[in-house]
């Protein structure tokens, strides 16, 4: 799809140490500019296929919840989990993480999963589009390189 976006950084640190940050939604917190927390659902306590979760998210004076189900896990090289929203499937987000030379390709991926029509909503708010994620996903890459080249 066309509005996919895909981040990358290299990060002089191992990929232990990217993982550490970017390995369990519940810790994406500590790196993101939008989602604040993450709650596990239905007895889950950590990434596994299929887990669930619910995302706290916000953006300026604007607060939202999203449903996370984690479609991938494996662990010090990808994960990604879909969204939804109020029932409806909108985005699948993930890391891809890649050794290289001494440090670490960090790779983060958003895509667009809205139906046509909620696509069109979406982007009638200012707030609610591909560059707005681009941005974020830049601050959040950002983050992480500080963090992991830090220790």
């Amino acid at each position: 799809m066309a509005d996919d976006i895909v981040v990358t950084r290299t990060v002089a640190a191992p990929p232990e140490r990217v993982w550490d940050l970017v390995g369990d939604p519940a810790r994406i917190g500590a790196i993101s500019p939008e989602c604040h927390r993450v709650d596990w659902l239905g007895g889950a306590t950590g990434p596994t296929p299929g887990a669930q979760f619910k995302g706290h998210n916000r953006k300026g004076l604007l607060r939202w919840s999203t449903r996370g189900t984690v479609a991938e896990y494996e662990p010090q090289r990808a994960i990604s989990w879909d969204v939804d929203l109020m029932g409806q499937s909108v985005a699948r987000w993930g890391f891809r993480l890649t050794p290289e030379g001494d440090g670490t390709r960090v790779e983060q991926f958003w895509q667009d999963r809205r139906s046509p029509l909620a696509n069109v909503v979406g982007r009638a708010r200012a707030w609610d589009v591909p560059a707005a994620n681009r941005r974020g996903m830049e601050q959040t890459l950002d983050t992480v390189r500080r963090r992991a080249e830090q220790g």
